[in-house]
Parts: C-alpha cells; structure tokens; sequence
C-alpha cells in the first residue's frame, strides 16, 4: 500500500539536484527563489489559494488516537483518556499531569527519552511513589479505512505498547490487534505502521511541546527557517537528493578506476594470442609424446597381466592347504565326542542337588517341629521353678508358724500375769495387733495372687514377643526378597532376556555372533525360557507349573556334539558360572506324542507349552512336564488324583502322573510304596513367573505387594512393641507386688512380735493365762499351703517328663537328616569334582581341537588374503587396461582436434567445434583392441623424459606458460571475452550516471519549485489566521542565508501599525502570531493527529479567545483528523459538541515534598 507521508503530491517530483561532482546546496544564488512580498494589507490581498477544506462527513483517517494509557508513568499511577475523533482539549492544573500524557504518546510511538524534555532516560519516566519498577504506556489508533496498516492482521484499531523497566536500559514494544492479542514485539513493524499511517511524532508541528514552542517562540530567523523546512519535510528530501549526489560522485570514481584497468587487459590478449600462435610449433613433440605415453600404458598393462597369472597359481595352492586340515579337524571331532558321559554326570548332580534341597527343607521343617514342641516344656520348667520357691517359701513358713507356737506355750508356762488394769490394757492392745496382722494376711493373700498372675502374664508374653519377633523377621525377608525382585525386573526393563539370567544376554549375543560366523552346523535354541509360553486361561498355574518344572530356563539346546563344543567354548569367553547358561544336548527328532492326563487334571505340559519341537522335547525329557500334575489347593488335589485300596495303601490315579503340586505355596506329594509323603515348599509365598511375564504388570505387582508387606511389618511391629511394653508393665507390676508383699510380711512379724511381747507380759503376770489357738490355726494353715504346693509341683514334674518322648523322637529325627545331609553333600560334592575332571579334560580335548582349527583359520586366512591379492591385482590389471584406451582414445581425439584447428585458422570453418578429448562411453573405450608388447615399462618411460625435456627446453626457448593448445587458445578467447565485456560495462555505466545526474537536476527543479509553493501556502494562511484578530502578516523567506522572518501589520487597516520586530509586539501579541504561523505550516501537514502543549500561556484573553475559536474552527474543517491541544487556561466557554471533547485532570494532591504530585485518575 503506498504511503501517505508528505503533501498531495508525490515528493519523488520535487527532489532536488546538482552538480554530479558537487553535494548540493538548496541555497544556491544563482537559483534562489527567495520573493518579495509588498505591505500585508489584507484588505488588498485577492490570493488564489483557498483552504483545503473537506467535504463534510468525510470519515475519520486512519491513524487518529482512540485511547491512551499509562501506568506508573510520570506523576500518573493509572490514567486512561479515551479522546473523540476531532477536537480534544486536555485541561487541568500545572502539576496534573497534561504533560505526561503527551510524553506518555511520544515514547508510545518511538520516540526517546530526551524528546519528551522530560528526561534524560527512560528510568527517569518510571513513577517513583509506591516502589514502582516498571512504567508501562499504551495507544490505541484506528486502524479503518484504505490506508489501513496490515487490516487482515490488525483489525479497525491497533495498539502499541511500551514498558519500561528500571533495570533495563531500553523499553519493549508489543502490537495488538484489535481483540488485544499480541501479533509483533519488534520495532521495525511499530516504524512500518508510522510510515504507512504518516504518523510523525518527531516533527514538531505535528507534536508541539512546551519546549519546543519555547524555542520557536524565542528562536533566531536561522532557527525559524530550520523549522520551517523540518515540519514541511523539505529538510528530509534535500538530504536524500544529496545522498544521490553522493552516489553519482562514487559512480563517476568506480568509472575511473574500471578505464584504468582496461590496458592490461588488452595487454594480456595481445600475450595470449601470441602464445597460442607458438604453441602450434611444440605440436609436433607434443604428439610423440602423446604416442609414448600410450605405448607406455599399454606395456604396463602387459606387466600386471604376467603377475596375475603369478597369483593365481599361489591361492591353488593355499586351497589344497585348507581342504588337508579341515579332514584332520573332522577326525579329531569324531575322537573327542564324550558328551554322553557328561550327560550323566549332570543329570546325577541335578538329582543329588534336589535330594540336598528336599533334605534341607525336611531338616527345616523338623527344626520348627522341635521348636513348636520343646516351647511348652520351657514353660512348664519356668513354671516348675517358680512353684519351687513357693514350695521352699511355704516350708519355711510353717516352720516359722511352729516355732512361734512352741515358743508362746513355753512363755505361758513360764510366766505369770500382773494387775486387772494391766491385763485389760493388754489385752486391748493384743486385740489391735491381731487385728492389723488379720488385715496383713489378707492383704499377703492378695499381693500373692497379684504377683502370679503378673509372672504369668509375663513369662506368657515371652512366647508372644519371640513369636512375634519371629514372623516381623519373617515378613521382612519376605520384604527385602520382593524388593530385590523389584529392583531385577527394573533393571531388565528393555532386556527380554535378562528376566530368565543375568549371563542371558551376553551369551545370546556371542551365540548370534557364532551363528553369523557360520561356526555353528545346526541352529543353536536358547534360552529356552525365551520359546516356552503359557497357554492361555491357565496364566493362574504359571508360577507353580515353571516351579514344578525345574529346568534352568536360561539354558540352550544344541542338536551335535560339534555345536556342544562351540557353545562350551563360548561360555567360557562370556565368564558363565558353573550354574549359568548351561546346554542342552537334544536329538533333533519330530515332537513327543505325550500321554494325556485324566479329564479335569492340569500337567505342566497343558499349562506351558512351546512352538519349538525340541523345546518341548526338552521339556517332556529333562523336566518330566507330562508326569507332573498341578491343582487349586491340597483338598483338590487329594479329591482328584489321590486314590485310597482296602489294603490301607494310595496311589496317584493315572498311571502316568509321578507327582502332584498344589497352590499356594508350591508344595507337592507323592506316592511310594503305597505311601504319600508330603514335601513343604522352602518358601511360603510362590515367586512370579519368568514365562511371559509382563515386566511393567509384574513390577506393578510386586509394588503393591512390597507395599502390602511393609504395612504388615509396621502392624506387626506395633504389636510386638505393644506386647514388650505390656511385659514391661507385668514386670513392674511383679516386683510392686514383690515390694508390697514384702511389707505386709514385715507388718505380720511386728505385730506378731507386739502380740508375743504382750503375751509374754502377760504370762508374767499372776493368774492370767493366754490362748494359742491362733497360733495354731497359723500352723495348720502353713501345713495345708505346703502340701498343696508340693502336689502341684509333683503334677507340673509328671507333665515335664510326657513332654520328653516326643522331643527325644524330633531330636533323633534331625540328627538322622543331618546325617542324611552329610552324606548326599558328599556324593554331590564327589560328582561336582567329577564333572570337573571331566570337563577339564573335555576343554582339553577342545583345546587341541582348537588349534588344529586356528591352524585352519590361517590357512584360510591366508588364503583369503591371497584371493585379495588376486582381487587386487585383477582390479589393477582392468584399471590399466581401461587406462591404456583411454590414453589411446584421446590421443586419437587429439589428432581429429588438431585436424580441426587447423581448418579454422586456414579459414575453412566459422566456428572452432573442438571435440571434449575426455568425453567418452564404455562402447568407444570397449572398441579399442588391448595391445601386448614385449618391451618393459621403463624403456618407454625413458622415452617419454627424453621428450619432456626436448619440449621444456622449446617452451623456455620460446617463454610460453602454458602446455596445452587448447587451454591456451581458451584463455586467449577468455581474456578477449572478459576485455570486451568491461568495455560494454563502462559504456553503460556512463549512460546511467548522465541519467542519473539529468534526473537529479530535474527533481532539485521541481523541488524548488514545490518550496515556492509551500512558502507562498505557509504566507496566505498566515495571514488569514492574522485577519482573525484583525491583524495581517508576511513570512519573510531567505532560503540563501536560511532565515525566516516575520513582519506583522497589528491594525490591517493601519500601514503604519506594520514592524519587523517581532520582539516590539507584547507576549500575547507575540503567542498570537507564532500560533498563527504553526497553523499555518500545519495546513500542508498530512499527519492523521496534531498535538499543541500549552500553546496559549502567554495569550491575553482577547486574543486567547479569537486563538481558540480559530482553532476550532481550523480543526473542525478538517473533521477527518484529529487535534489535541493541552492548556491549563479556563475552557468554561468552550461549548463540547461530539466533534469537540474537554478532558478536565483532576488538581494534584500535594505532598509535604515541593514538586512532587500524584496524579490518579480523569473527569
């Protein structure tokens, strides 16, 4: 879209011109257009001009401000001002921030900091009150009609909005469209949009602040004339015709220097021709040359043509060499075969290692048995001590009960009583201390009762504690064992392999390699894991069925001895265990027909199966899968497969199924001689299964069973430490009751020895006699409590000794597993060191094998490498034939060449039509016939430096540079190629710079010509803007010393009222006539919006109001752009309308603080 910047006419007629050699000057003597205008009587002035009055109800232009918004900018926390589309005033007190909106629109649209006259920086913009960091301002334009800016992006309104942030130096700009959604952060589309809406903040009669009215105010002529030529963008265009100038200068330099650089040029053409014309007499050495090198090629060709035959005789004989040692190989391998041996070695050691787990898990449980059984005796003998000393303590209580009673019948009988009184107050006190010592027994009765219930409950939570304590252990092996699982499985995440053997994927790895190298004479199957599969609808048997099966599921099957040896070997490189990636030797046979099980059974082979024949046979061979049933739980197993005889005897119902394993623990029975013997699993929770294990489902599961089992370890542990604490209650509670006890006791024997010392006052006295009954009930009782005891004791002691049988049978059973264990340690570990021995022996066997094989390999190696020689040389023996007719071809290309140069320099041909000597097809090269000479290499290579050194000496002889014909007549034709094209370049080079320079003059012409049309504007609506106050005016122009005068006539009616003194006419007569003149350098402005600052501060009120009205009604004929005017005079007889609005500031709040005022909102 073309922009509107400048008047209605196009600027590009009115650029101005010079000299191509000379910047130029616009105020050039000779073409001055500086007029001389008589007296301003208006009265006489009949001016053609007339005001470019717009048709009404012509719509709003594009670019006139809607809204404006600061934030935290200036004086203002938060201002919005929403203006109407033609005339605005902003009114308000100084101090209220009329200023800060105008600089809040300047630094909007571009502008910087020290343009606004308001700062130095843009930090110092930022509202200081209120800790305030970043100052945010924002405009909105309308954006409607043809000369809209990008409407498909922007919409009818674009806003621009700048922040400014104090700890950044610059401030960010943002476009919105008219939904307020950002669409650009950069400057230069901000600079576009100006440009296209011909919005010019930077020129002062579109945006006139209270300095810059200042400086034009009290400016010199020089200063006037500069501003008139910026606000009329005659400044601009005399700086761009300039710059052409400028431009045409360095094309008439780059002219100089490109025809200095034309005699070299020439020279070098003249060089060239006269070297092409002595290359021709070379010609002749150069063609025998030519022949020697072909000669050449061609007895080289010969040479590698004889070593080849050479090499193929030697690989025959390497391959006799490799077919000798691979039958001596074949030999060795039908000699060292002994895997049947091997075999059995491993099957027995398999046998004996689940006898030794069996053994193992019967000791176990025997262990727990003995543990169950010898729980209650402990108890008993703990018991059994207790009632020991109770028994001991009884005893010595009745002794001490007797001992007493003897005692008092001895003082009765010795002593005698004393007075009434004296007995009576005996008697009173003997009362009181059998009474105390009545409360006492029953308190000792009580405190006896309490201290056995409170050991009991002590030594009964002893066997809770240990059992507790027992299954937090158990529970957290459990723990840990699931953790471990957990951690296994995550670490095989991404390895399917890894799941069945940590050696699993380093040994299918070298076993691929093997197989790729071809050292394996059958397929290789492994880890068997990796083919079985659960059948489905039976995934609930897929952990008991991979227990019951017992096979080693990272192993490999092989199917010879041959590929046995292999793998062994390749065990060994991969660092496998004696457990690891074991190997399996199967015949490769068709699939086992299996018997099946009785209807409703599962066998491990209907729950894991396999798609591999010899898998499955594996499994039906080394596993027993069809000879192994599974079922729900213990009752259905009995219910389906146990079958009782009236001998007494079981059996295992089909004849087939050798043993049964049942859910949950993987436990299993079998059936020998008529008898079941049952086998408890070592653990008591089944592990998951390997096959087909979904690893994210089973660590899933094995999670929340980790989970599940650290909240039963806490419970269980709360408990055990609920049980410790009440046993720690019991006991204190014992040993209160022990204390108490003790001081009842101690409360008898005092009172007792009160009683026996009145008792023996007594008995002193005369007459008086005492009474023992008590002392015998106190025996009697002492007796009874001693026999009670002594029969509970003799009763716990007879419940001891039933005990003893059945602990005396555990402890013979362990010492005979133990026994059992021994032996089945040896014997396994006797074949363990004969597998050894064996394998040793076997790895020797290899060893020696091995070599006899690296001997094979190198031989093959060698013979490899000799048929990479034979390679190599028939590869050279074709490169040197091909090169060899090449060399032959060209020079028969070069002949025709020459045959054809000659034509064109006799005349014969118009055109030099060479033909490419390297442009050749397969069918030219296959033409050519090989040639064989007898003669070697070097005698032609001799020739060709003989000729070499003939042609140098010529070409020294004659100064050329160059060896070849073509080439030389190529650069020959280049040079005058290049020479002809930089003459046809300086020719239209100068054409254009004439061009250039005619064009330039013409448009500083019309550029003249439109200054004398603007100055002559700018007069006229001067003076009409005067004639309003009833003054008339002149600008005086001088565009030789750049000055602008103005000669103002106060009385239009009165010639002697005229001066040239602007500084003899009073302040408001002074603001009157500035005003009138930026008015009228404001009506050849096509800016959408005009903004004027304080325009009116040094008007008197006549001439404030004839300003005002002339302003409106300047700015209402053009009721298509926009006019802000700023002022804090009284507008109060200003009538609004809808083309006219007064935006009335609010006065500021002063603070304690001169010069700083807030400012927070608008009327």
């Amino acid at each position: 879209m073309p922009s509107k910047r400048g008047t209605s006419k196009s600027k590009d007629d009115f650029d101005d011109a010079s000299s191509p050699t000379k910047r130029p000057r616009t105020d050039d003597s000779s073409n001055n257009d500086t007029e001389q205008y008589p007296a301003p009587l208006s009265s006489q002035i009949q001016s053609p001009l007339k005001h470019n009055v717009n048709p009404a109800g012509r719509p709003a232009e594009c670019g006139i401000i809607r809204k404006i918004y600061v934030e935290e900018f200036m004086c203002h926390k938060k201002l919005s001002v929403r203006l109407c589309d033609n005339v605005n005033f902003i009114h308000g007190q100084n101090g209220s921030g009329k200023s800060a909106i105008l600089a809040a629109l300047q630094i909007c649209l571009g502008a910087g900091a020290k343009r606004t006259n308001r700062a130095r920086n843009l930090k110092d913009l930022v509202r200081r009150e209120g800790g305030a960091t970043q100052a945010k301002v924002r405009v909105t334009l309308l954006n409607r009609g043809p000369d809209a800016y990008q409407h498909n992006v922007y919409g009818d309104t674009i806003t621009i909005e700048r922040t400014i942030t104090l700890g950044n130096s610059g401030g960010g700009y943002k476009l919105y469209d008219e939904n307020m959604n950002p669409q650009s952060d950069k400057k230069k589309d901000l600079l576009d949009m100006l440009d296209q809406l011909n919005i010019q903040v930077e020129n002062p009669v579109a945006v006139l602040d209270q300095e810059e009215a200042k400086k034009f105010l009290t400016g010199k002529p020089e200063d006037k004339y500069l501003f008139f030529t910026k606000a009329t963008d005659l400044e601009r265009l005399d700086r761009r015709y300039a710059d052409t100038v400028d431009n045409i200068n360095e094309l008439h330099d780059s002219l100089e220097r490109m025809a200095r650089t034309i005699e070299p040029l020439e020279q070098n053409v003249s060089n060239l021709k006269k070297e092409y014309e002595d290359f021709k007499i070379l010609e002749k050495l150069e063609v025998k040359e030519s022949e020697a090198n072909v000669k050449y090629a061609w007895s080289f060709y010969t040479q590698c043509l004889t070593e080849l035959e050479q090499e193929k005789k030697v690989v025959e004989t390497q391959q006799a060499k490799v077919a000798s040692y691979k039958e001596k190989i074949e030999q060795a391998e039908n000699e060292s075969d002994n895997s049947q041996v091997q075999k059995d070695l491993e099957e027995k050691l398999a046998t004996l290692t689940a006898e030794a787990e069996e053994a193992s898990r019967h000791q176990a449980r025997l262990r727990e048995e003995y543990k169950s059984a010898i729980g209650p005796k402990k108890a008993l003998e703990h018991k059994l001590k207790m009632k020991k000393n109770e028994v001991n303590q009884s005893k010595k209580d009745l002794v001490f009960a007797t001992k007493e009673l003897q005692n008092k019948r001895d003082e009765i009988v010795q002593k005698k009583g004393s007075a009434d009184s004296e007995e009576a107050s005996r008697q009173a006190r003997a009362k009181e201390a059998e009474n105390k010592i009545e409360e006492a027994k029953s308190f000792i009765e009580e405190a006896r009762k309490g201290t056995e219930e409170s050991l009991q409950k002590y030594e009964e939570g002893k066997s809770t504690e240990e059992a507790l304590g027992n299954n937090v252990r158990s529970i957290q092996s459990q723990c840990n064992a699931v953790k471990s699982k957990i951690q296994e499985l995550q670490r095989s995440q991404g390895n399917s392999l890894a799941i069945f053997g940590p050696k699993c994927e380093a040994m299918n790895k070298a076993v691929i390699q093997a197989q790729n190298q071809g050292k394996f004479r059958d397929a290789v199957i492994g880890p068997i894991g990796k083919y079985m599969k659960i059948v489905t609808g039976k995934e609930h048997y897929a952990a008991l069925a991979e227990k019951a099966l017992q096979l080693n599921l990272d192993r490999y099957i092989v199917t010879n001895s041959h590929d046995r040896q292999v793998y062994l070997k390749l065990r060994e490189q991969v660092g496998c265990g004696f457990r690891d990636c074991g190997v399996y030797q199967m015949s490769k046979v068709a699939r086992y027909n299996i018997r099946q099980p009785p209807e409703g059974v599962d066998v491990v082979s209907s729950v894991i199966t396999s798609s591999e024949d010899v898998v499955f046979n594996c499994m039906v061979d080394n596993g027993r899968c069809d000879q192994k049933a599974v079922c729900e739980s213990w009752d259905v197993s009995q219910s389906q497969l146990l079958e009782e005889h009236s001998s007494g005897k079981v059996a295992i119902r089909g004849n087939n199924i050798k043993s049964v394993y049942y859910l949950p623990s993987g436990d299993f029975w079998q059936v020998f001689n008529g008898e079941m013997s049952v086998t408890s699993a070592e653990k008591a929770v089944l592990k998951g299964a390997s096959i087909g294990m979904d690893k994210s489902r089973a660590i899933k599961e094995a999670e929340s069973e980790y989970a599940q089992l650290k909240q039963e370890i806490d419970s269980q542990t709360i408990r055990l430490n609920e049980v410790k604490k009440e046993r720690q209650g019991q006991k204190v509670k014992w040993n209160d009751w022990k204390k108490k006890l003790a001081v009842a006791q101690a409360q008898i024997n005092k009172y007792t020895e009160d009683i026996e010392r009145i008792r023996e006052e007594s008995e002193n006295a005369e007459n008086i006699t005492f009474d023992t009954s008590d002392l015998e009930d106190e025996v009697n009782k002492a007796q009874e409590q001693y026999d009670r005891l002594k029969a509970q004791l003799e009763e716990m002691s007879k419940s001891i000794e039933e005990l003893n049988p059945d602990i005396e049978k555990i402890q013979s059973e362990i010492e005979e597993v133990t026994s059992r264990n021994e032996k089945i340690a040896k014997e396994l570990r006797d074949c363990e060191e004969k597998l050894g021995s064996q394998m040793q022996l076997q790895q020797q066997r290899e060893r020696n094998l091995q070599k006899k094989k690296d001997k094979l390999q190198q031989a093959e190696d060698a013979l490899q490498k000799q048929q990479e020689v034979v390679e190599s040389k028939e590869n050279k023996t074709q490169d040197t034939l091909r090169k060899a007719r090449i060399m032959t071809l060209r020079v028969q290309k070069g002949e025709e060449n020459r045959k054809r140069r000659d034509e064109y320099d006799e005349g014969k041909g118009e055109e030099l039509d060479l033909i490419n000597e390297d442009d050749f097809n397969d069918e030219e090269l296959e033409s050519i016939e090989p040639v064989i000479l007898r003669k070697a290499p070097e005698y032609y290579a001799g020739k060709i430096r003989q000729l070499q050194k003939a042609i140098e000496r010529e070409r020294k002889s004659r100064r050329m540079t160059e060896s070849n014909p073509e080439v030389a007549l190529e650069k020959y034709l280049r040079a005058k190629k290049a020479l002809d094209t930089k003459l046809y370049q300086i020719e239209e080079i100068e054409k254009n710079k004439n061009l250039l320079i005619a064009d330039v003059r013409d448009r500083k012409e019309k550029w003249k010509k439109f200054r004398g049309f603007i100055k002559q504007l700018t007069n006229h609506n001067f003076d009409e803007f005067l004639n309003k106050k009833g003054s008339s005016g002149q600008i005086k122009f001088d565009d030789k010393n750049k000055t602008l005068d103005v000669i103002v006539q106060k009385d239009n009616r009165d010639k002697h009222s005229q001066t040239a003194d602007v500084k003899a006419l009073s302040g408001g007569e002074r603001s009157f006539t500035t005003l009138a003149l930026l008015l009228a350098l404001g009506e050849s402005l096509e800016t959408p919006f005009r903004v004027m600052d304080e325009f009116d501060v040094f008007l008197d009120p006549v001439a404030r109001r004839i300003a005002l009205n002339t302003m409106i009604e300047v700015a209402k004929e053009f009721e298509h752009r926009q006019f802000i005017f700023i002022t804090p005079q009284d507008l109060s007889n200003i009538k609004t309308d809808p083309k006219l609005m007064i935006h009335q500031l609010k006065p500021p709040k002063r603070q304690d603080v001169v010069g700083r005022n807030v400012q927070q909102t608008i009327d």
